[in-house]
């Protein structure tokens, strides 16, 4: 079987470590490279930092906050890289990991050109935490009101797999692929079919339909579940269907990203500038109010050359 490549984007976070200890579990039963990347976000720093033309005072000052900042966020790479080798070696794991610096972004979309799938943890939003208030215990909006984190942003710009890790994940017991419509239908099928056969997961197609949409507008996968049993004759695979209501903030997403035992996976579509989802939706919006443990973000329109490949090689095994 083919090696995978996986980049983890980390950071000193809790949910960083919990992505780092999957993709460990992960290197360990499966034929895998990992490559952890530490991103100083200069960047991010003097967007912090600037403005367009001085005002009250000069620029000065905020040029020698963003140097001695800078500084400060090297040194904590250099200490988060040096932590995380340790770990990695402990566990017998010789991980490449590196210390880029520049726009976090851009970084990891930069890294992940010449990898199969990027991992980054996440701390799931949470609306609402005091009622009626809209306000966090520290009196602050909710993120996603004021900004997208960084996981969030690269579901709406990389053209990789994107796995988000948002708490502690114990071993898949399934894959669990969500589907809705007819667009990308068959790649989207494939997609799941080739992280299953993968990762020795069996797979669960859930067809979706929303509101008053009549079951008639399910796809038919009888020819595709037929396919795979004679490619994958050792694959589990079960079908069903599902109707959504919908409301307005689009939190019924949640209700489809809900199995905790499962790697949850969401194909998605390129449209204008930015990845939505089969449902029509930005995918951010998964990353905002699912909170299982793992969502994988898989770009099917990207990967279909890809997907057919592994097809054909399997179909050719057999």
């Amino acid at each position: 079987m083919k090696t995978k490549k996986i980049l983890l984007a980390f950071d000193g976070s809790t949910q960083s470590m919990n992505a780092a200890e999957l993709c460990w579990e992960l290197a360990a039963k499966h034929p895998i490279r990992l490559t952890a990347q530490h991103v100083v976000n200069t960047v991010g720093l003097w967007q912090l930092l600037n403005f367009e033309l001085p005002g009250l005072t000069g620029s000065g000052p905020y040029i020698a906050a963003h140097e001695a900042m800078s500084k400060e966020l090297r040194s904590i790479g250099e200490t988060l890289v040096t932590i995380y080798d340790t770990k990695a070696k402990s566990r017998g794991l010789a991980d490449q990991c590196v210390l880029d610096e520049g726009d976090a972004i851009s970084e990891v979309a930069r890294r992940a050109r010449t990898h199969d799938l990027v991992v980054i943890g996440h701390h799931p939003s949470k609306r609402d935490p005091l009622p009626g208030s809209g306000q966090d215990q520290n009196g602050a909006l909710p993120r996603y009101l004021t900004h997208f984190s960084m996981a969030e942003t690269l579901t709406r710009v990389l053209d990789k797999p994107l796995l988000v890790v948002q708490s502690q994940t114990k071993p898949w017991k399934a894959i669990n692929l969500i589907l809705h419509g007819h667009n990308k239908l068959e790649d989207s099928f494939r997609a799941g079919v080739e992280l299953a056969a993968f990762f020795n997961l069996p797979l669960e197609i859930n067809s979706y339909f929303i509101g008053d949409a009549s079951e008639a507008d399910i796809p038919d996968l009888k020819e595709l579940v037929d396919e795979t049993e004679k490619l994958y004759p050792d694959l589990v695979l079960k079908t069903r269907q599902a109707r959504l209501w919908p409301n307005s903030d689009n939190a019924h997403l949640a209700e489809v990203a809900c199995d905790p035992d499962a790697l949850v996976v969401i194909p998605t579509f390129e449209c204008g500038s930015e990845r939505q989802s089969a449902f029509g939706t930005g995918i951010n919006l998964f990353v905002r109010y699912a909170e299982v443990n793992s969502l994988l973000f898989y770009p099917v329109d990207v990967q279909e050359s890809h997907l057919a490949s592994t097809a054909s090689s399997a179909a050719a095994a057999n």
